[in-house]
């Protein structure tokens, strides 16, 4: 895993291409996302797939990031981002994290995000 890849999974969400992230990810994937209302933990290829596919459109156009570190040592790599969207009701959303990805045999094989949960309860469709 190099610092491109990470930019590329990023690029390639930011841009809602699910075959490019697929190329990416192990079959059986974990994803850990936080939250109260929101949090889930989703394992296997199909459901981080149905996942991420279903929180990009969530928003207008899709939701954006930009990558302002990533760090790989090992098996591990961290990326610090922000991220921009609209809702589709309107509403303007930013927020900013941080994502943890494993690799093991070549494809990430886990992702877990740490993000201002309040922020995303703002906008969460209810």
């Amino acid at each position: 895993m190099t610092e491109d890849d990470i930019r590329g999974f990023f690029e390639a969400l930011s841009r809602a291409d699910f075959d490019g992230l697929e190329q990416a990810l192990d079959e059986d994937v974990r994803l850990v996302f936080p939250g109260r209302r929101f949090g889930t933990e989703v394992q296997g290829l199909r459901r981080v797939r149905v996942f991420l596919r279903q929180n990009q459109r969530l928003f207008r156009g899709g939701l954006h990031f930009d990558l302002s570190w990533v760090g790989v040592i090992g098996d591990r790599a961290v990326a610090q981002w922000t991220n921009h969207g609209t809702t589709r009701d309107g509403q303007d959303y930013t927020n900013r994290g941080v994502t943890i990805f494993r690799q093991a045999g070549g494809r990430i094989v886990e992702i877990q995000d740490y993000l201002d949960t309040e922020r995303i309860a703002e906008t969460w469709p209810r």
